[in-house]
């Protein structure tokens, strides 16, 4: 192999695997608002009948500072959604979570499945959402 062609493969297959990893990323972050961090994170992105889909949504407080403000998500299937909604305050460097958990079966909707996390205060919104896919 030459020396000048070596560099060039590495270079492609570098380039080939960052665009895969773009590709399928179980995980979103969001930080619109510099005060806030959204992340949420759906795995595995594409379930088989006898896996379990586990949803994570965590807020963090970026700031050396108490911020007061609103959290909530929204989790959507292909035939529902539900939704929840938090006010209050979020100690420096504090963060908050939720995690749950949908087993696949024969009977689960195929289809797109949704999470969506947002987190405001008086300087903003942040904002993240991540999709898996059944069937």
């Amino acid at each position: 192999m030459s020396r000048r062609l070596l560099p060039t493969l590495i270079f492609a297959v570098a380039l080939a695997a960052a665009g895969a990893t773009a590709a399928y990323a179980t995980a979103v972050s969001g930080t619109q608002n510099p005060e806030l961090r959204v992340k949420v994170s759906i795995t595995p992105l594409h379930p088989k009948v006898g896996q379990t889909m586990v949803f994570h949504m965590k807020i963090t407080n970026l700031t050396g500072r108490t911020l007061h403000g609103e959290w909530e998500y929204t989790y959507s299937t292909p035939t529902n959604g539900i939704g929840a909604a938090m006010a209050g305050s979020l100690g420096p460097g504090v963060w908050a979570h939720d995690v749950f958990r949908r087993k696949v079966t024969a009977s689960t909707p195929k289809g797109r499945y949704t999470l969506t996390a947002e987190a405001d205060d008086n300087h903003g919104r942040s904002h993240a959402t991540v999709h898996a896919t059944v069937g």
